[in-house]
């Protein structure tokens, strides 16, 4: 029964990480809208600035290298998360991303930077789906032959 309690929970979370992380990335890349238009970036050249206001601490080479990482991270762990492939693996993943952000936007902007978006609140949601046990809706149990 207790696993059962725990599926609907864990499948929010689950899609609600994922898309967190995809419809930044569809931004970046310009799919939301053009810059100006509403959108955070709207095209990657917009995001790399960005980036490098949070990463202000690195070279700029460097912070358009990890910003290019960091995508094809979202892009990974937003799907994973999504069709719940490998869950914790990717939770873990995903809140170790989002507490490198905190962390760099607490360094460049201050103490209050990470609190204007739900960056803790992602790394939390992570850490717990990282405790998820016998995974329903996923992936993984249909791996497990549930």
């Amino acid at each position: 029964m207790k696993s059962q309690a725990n599926a609907l929970p864990q499948l929010i979370a689950r899609l609600a990480l994922g898309i967190g992380f995809l419809l930044p990335v569809a931004d970046r890349l310009g799919f939301m809208g053009a810059p100006g238009s509403g959108v955070n970036w709207g095209d990657w050249k917009h995001f790399t600035g960005y980036a490098h206001v949070i990463m202000s601490f690195l070279p700029e080479n460097i912070s358009n290298f990890a910003a290019l990482i960091a995508t094809v991270a979202e892009v990974i762990f937003g799907v994973c998360l999504i069709l719940g492939f490998r869950i914790k693996a990717n939770a873990f993943g995903s809140a170790v991303l989002t507490l490198l952000f905190a962390f760099s936007m607490v360094i460049s902007e201050g103490i209050l930077a990470p609190f204007k978006y739900p960056v803790f609140v992602f790394a939390g949601a992570a850490l717990l789906l990282t405790c998820t046990e016998d995974p329903k809706w996923s992936i993984d149990s249909i791996l497990k032959g549930r």
